[in-house]
């Protein structure tokens, strides 16, 4: 069954189409909240899903000259603020989500934990998804100064100067925050908190899963730091899987 879609910038062009099948997949590993089972899997649905980009070049990432801390972090870094396969033109790190969610078909939350790492100068994961009552660990893993600065829902400045150093915080409200590190200025992360747990991070082949979620029908929300944000509809069936595909154009990347 086709995807109603709506109107988009013409920057952007979306493909939605929807299938269903009788079987239940399992949820990408790049999720962090995935959906607990107040239902069982019967009586919920998947979602399947893919992110392309159109077009014949394949872009690179934002490359940046560096005089800080050379000698741990090198010359160059990379913005990483767009991936795409160059075999299946999937597009990663895009962020997908419902946006409508009635609180009656919401599940119980577990609390979360999403271990953001300085990494040779880099903060991984670059892009996640967590749920309201998470908590954020930050951690350091070179032998510099980090700060871990969150902007949005949680305000927070973690200095981390010791290689090894760990602080937490709980995120609280729902939003997108934005991480960036004071003293390496081309350091930034992105980790979209939601009250339901219907979300996740395209992979490198632009693939993503959000399974267990209750029937019905949901706007489909999708985010992407370079290639910017639309919507479209999904149904979701008991027991069924439901498949959407999304585009981006090349041509405004």
């Amino acid at each position: 069954m086709s995807a109603r879609l709506r109107s988009f910038p013409p920057w952007l062009v979306i493909a939605a189409a929807l299938t269903g099948s009788v079987a239940v997949g399992c949820g990408s590993p790049r999720e962090t909240g995935r959906a607990a089972q107040a239902e069982s899997p019967v009586s919920t649905g998947v979602l399947e899903g893919v992110v392309t980009l159109t077009g014949t070049a394949i872009p690179t990432p934002t490359l940046v000259e560096n005089t800080t801390d050379p000698q741990v972090c090198g010359r160059t870094q990379t913005l990483a603020d767009i991936v795409v396969s160059s075999r299946s033109r999937g597009v990663e790190n895009v962020i997908v989500a419902l946006t409508n969610v009635p609180d009656e078909k919401i599940p119980p939350l577990p609390a979360g934990r999403l271990v953001l790492d300085n990494r040779q100068c880099s903060f991984s994961p670059h892009v996640s998804v967590l749920t309201v009552g998470s908590v954020i660990e930050a951690t350091n893993s070179d032998p510099i100064l980090h700060t871990t600065h969150l902007y949005g829902p949680i305000e927070a400045n973690m200095a981390l100067p010791l290689e090894g150093q760990r602080v937490l915080r709980t995120v609280e409200k729902p939003g997108l925050i934005i991480v960036k590190c004071d003293v390496h200025g081309w350091m930034q992360a992105f980790v979209r908190v939601d009250t339901h747990p219907f979300h996740a991070v395209s992979t490198g082949s632009g693939s993503f899963t959000i399974p267990g979620i209750p029937p019905g029908d949901y706007s489909l929300e999708a985010w992407h730091e370079k290639l910017g944000i639309t919507q479209t509809r999904v149904q979701i069936r008991g027991g069924e899987t439901s498949r959407v595909a999304l585009e981006y154009s090349s041509a405004h990347q």
